[in-house]
């Protein structure tokens, strides 16, 4: 089993590798800061995803409602993890399932949204959903302790994450006002 300092060390070098790649969210990739990182996107992220549940119609309610469920236990998982004198990786294993569980529902949601709806809000609520599922895999391929082929799996996207969480917002609000839509997230 793996110490939370040993996975520090692990992931230290994991961000190595992953320099080469993708550039993802995180640009400084050290593990405080990817922690920092997730910890200060996810808030955004579901106010993001709020917005688009807003602007889509009541159909969409039921799917948005777990999601927001999801996105909860994301934030508890990281802030556990964070706050946690347990130095075993259940913990951080708990956190990598919550993301998985998460991007799962994001995926779901993406498959839900009801056609009938106008076209801009269709277009502005896929292209949200797909920036958010791409970040939040980047994110998760900077702090999971896993193989290269993995952590590959995790960032492959047609659509490239954002690079900082203040470059996440700006994409967001870029894509509502692009869209005709009068929401930002801050």
């Amino acid at each position: 089993m793996q110490t939370r300092r040993s996975f520090i060390l692990t992931s230290g070098g994991a961000c190595a590798l992953l320099a080469g790649g993708s550039v993802g969210l995180l640009g400084g990739c050290t593990p405080a800061s990817a922690w920092n990182e997730l910890e200060t996107w996810v808030p955004v992220g579901l106010a993001a995803f709020d917005g688009v549940a807003s602007i889509v119609d009541t159909v969409f309610t039921s799917v948005a409602a777990t999601v927001d469920a999801l996105w909860a236990a994301v934030e508890n998982a990281v802030s556990l993890y964070q706050h946690t004198t347990d130095p075993t990786a259940t913990v951080l294993d708990k956190v990598i399932a919550t993301l998985d569980a998460l991007s799962g529902g994001l995926t779901q949601a993406l498959a839900a949204l009801p056609i009938s709806i106008p076209a801009a809000v269709l277009i502005a609520a896929r292209a949200i959903l797909a920036l958010t599922i791409a970040t939040l895999k980047s994110i998760q391929a900077k702090i999971e302790p896993a193989s290269a082929a993995r952590k590959a799996a995790l960032v492959a996207s047609a659509v490239p994450p954002a690079t900082s969480t203040s470059n996440y917002i700006k994409q967001v609000n870029a894509i509502f006002a692009a869209n005709g839509q009068a929401i930002r997230v801050r």
